[in-house]
C-alpha cells in the first residue's frame, strides 16, 4: 500500500520521491510539494543532528529514528559525517544506549527469539521476509564490559550491523540483528516495568545449548549462505559455541576472533615502533576472558608464523585475572578451560597484583581487557616506562568509561614514550 512505502526504511525516500514516483505510488498530497535531492536531505539531517547540543544519547536516538524511517538518508548522513557519527552509532555511545535500551526503545528492529519459540524457531524466522547475508546475534549475557543486560543488549547487533553497512558495504535490506533472549541474571532489569525482555533467570546450560542448537539449525536451513556473527556471549558459552559450530556453520565469534585479529594487527605495528620483534615481546594480559584469549591466540599464531613453536610462544604470555596471576597451581576453584593453555606452570609463588607480575616478569607490553576502569594506575604505567624505552600499553576495555587508563594518562605517566 501507499503507507507501506513511506514506512519501510529500505523503500522510503521522503521528499526525494520525484513527481512521477509520487503519482505512480499514490503519494501525491502525502509529502511536501518540493522535490529534494539526497544531498539537500542530508544537509538538513546533519543540521538536526548537530543541533542536539553534544548530548550523545539524544544524537543516538535521532540516528535510530532516522535509520528506521529512511535508511538511504541515514547512511548518506553517516558517510558524509563518518568521524562524528561512528562514536554515536557504536563505542562509546552504544554502552549507554544498551544500559537504557528499555527506556529509549523506539520501535522494532531485527528479531527476538525466546524459549517460548522452541520447537518452531524455523517457523518464527519465516516472519522475516527478506534474504539475509549477515546476522549478528547476542544473548545479552556479557554486553561490552557492562555484564548481563538481557534484551537490552540488542543495541549491540543493531550498532554493529549499521557499521557493516556504512563501512563494509553490506546491503541494508540484507542484514539481521537478532537477540536470543534466554532471560537475564540482572534482577534490576527483570523487576523494571519498562524491561522489554523475558522476565526469567537465564536458561540452565542443559536447556540453553538445546535452544541455541535449534536456532542455529533454523538459520542454516533458511539462509544457508548467511554469515553469522556471535556477539557478546558470556566467556564460557562463547568458546563452547565457537568450537561446536565453527565447522558446521559459516560463523565467527567477534569477541574472540574479531577482537583478536584487530588487536593483533595493532600490536604488530606497536612491536615495530618499540624496536622489539614480536617473538621477543613479553606480554601481560590484565583480564583473561574471551577477548584476551582471542588476542593472545592471534599473537601466538603470528609468532608461530615467524618460526616460533607455539608452546614456546605461549611462554611469552602472562594472564592476570581477578584472582591474580593465572597458574596451574593456584588454590581455590578449578581453572576455567579457556585459561589452561596460558596458565603458568613454573611459578614458585602466587602473585595477586598487577604490580607483582610486572616487577617479577618485566614485560615489554601490557594489554588491558579487564573491564575495570583505572586498573593501569600511574604506578603501573611508570613501572612499564622504567623497564622499557618504548613500552606497549594497550588499554582496550569498552565502553570507554571501562578502559584501564586513558590515552592521556598513558602518555603523561610514561613521559610520552
Amino acid at each position: 500500500s501507499t503507507l507501506v512505502v513511506l514506512r519501510q526504511p529500505h523503500l522510503n525516500k521522503g521528499t526525494a520521491f520525484t513527481a512521477a514516483e509520487r503519482g505512480g505510488l499514490n503519494l501525491e498530497g502525502l509529502l511536501p510539494p518540493n522535490v529534494e535531492d539526497l544531498s539537500t536531505q542530508t544537509e538538513r539531517a546533519a543540521s538536526q543532528l548537530f543541533e542536539l547540543n553534544h548530548d550523545r544519547l539524544a544524537r543516538y536516538n535521532y540516528l535510530t529514528a532516522l535509520r528506521t524511517a529512511n535508511g538511504t538518508l541515514f547512511y548518506s548522513l553517516v558517510l558524509a559525517h563518518l568521524e562524528e557519527c561512528l562514536p554515536l552509532i557504536y563505542t562509546p555511545t552504544v554502552g549507554d544506549a544498551c544500559l537504557k535500551f528499555d527506556r529509549i526503545y523506539n520501535g522494532p528492529e531485527g528479531m527476538y527469539i525466546t524459549p517460548d519459540h522452541r520447537g518452531r524457531i524455523r517457523q518464527v524466522l519465516d516472519n522475516w521476509p527478506m534474504e539475509v547475508d549477515i546476522i549478528v546475534v547476542t544473548d545479552g549475557s556479557r554486553i561490552l564490559g557492562l555484564g548481563d543486560l538481557g534484551a537490552n543488549g540488542m543495541g549491540i547487533p543493531i550498532g554493529k550491523l549499521s557499521l557493516y553497512v556504512a563501512a563494509a558495504g553490506f546491503h541494508p535490506a540484507r542484514i539481521l540483528p537478532i537477540q536470543l533472549d534466554c532471560g537475564t541474571t540482572n534482577t534490576d532489569l527483570r523487576g523494571s516495568p519498562l524491561y522489554l525482555g523475558v522476565r526469567q533467570p537465564r536458561l540452565p546450560d542443559a536447556e540453553y545449548y538445546g535452544f541455541v542448537a535449534e536456532f542455529l539449525q533454523a538459520v542454516k536451513a533458511k539462509w544457508p549462505k548467511c554469515l553469522l556473527q556471535f556477539e557478546d556471549f558470556s566467556t564460557e558459552h562463547a568458546f563452547d559455541l565457537l568450537e561446536r559450530y565453527r565447522d558446521q556453520l559459516l560463523s565467527f565469534n567477534d569477541d574472540i576472533q574479531g577482537t583478536g585479529a584487530v588487536i593483533a594487527a595493532g600490536f604488530l605495528n606497536a612491536a615495530k615502533a618499540s624496536g622489539i620483534p614480536l617473538q621477543d615481546q613479553t606480554i601481560v594480559f590484565v583480564g583473561a576472558g574471551s577477548a584476551a584469549i582471542g588476542v593472545a591466540d592471534q599473537l601466538v599464531r603470528s609468532m608461530a608464523a615467524k618460526g616460533v613453536p607455539e608452546a614456546k610462544a605461549r611462554d611469552r604470555f602472562y594472564l592476570v585475572d581477578s584472582r591474580g596471576l593465572v597458574t596451574l597451581t593456584r588454590p581455590g576453584r578449578a581453572l576455567e578451560p579457556h585459561k589452561v593453555s596460558y596458565a603458568r606452570r613454573e611459578v614458585s609463588r602466587e602473585r595477586s597484583t598487577i604490580m607483582e607480575v610486572i616487577t617479577d616478569f618485566r614485560p615489554t607490553a601490557i594489554v588491558g581487557l579487564s573491564g575495570q576502569a583505572g586498573t593501569f594506575t600511574k604506578e603501573v604505567v611508570t613501572a612499564m616506562a622504567d623497564m622499557n624505552e618504548r613500552p606497549i600499553i594497550f588499554a582496550l576495555s569498552n565502553p570507554t568509561a571501562k578502559a584501564e587508563c586513558t590515552a592521556e594518562q598513558a602518555y603523561t605517566w610514561s613521559q610520552g614514550r
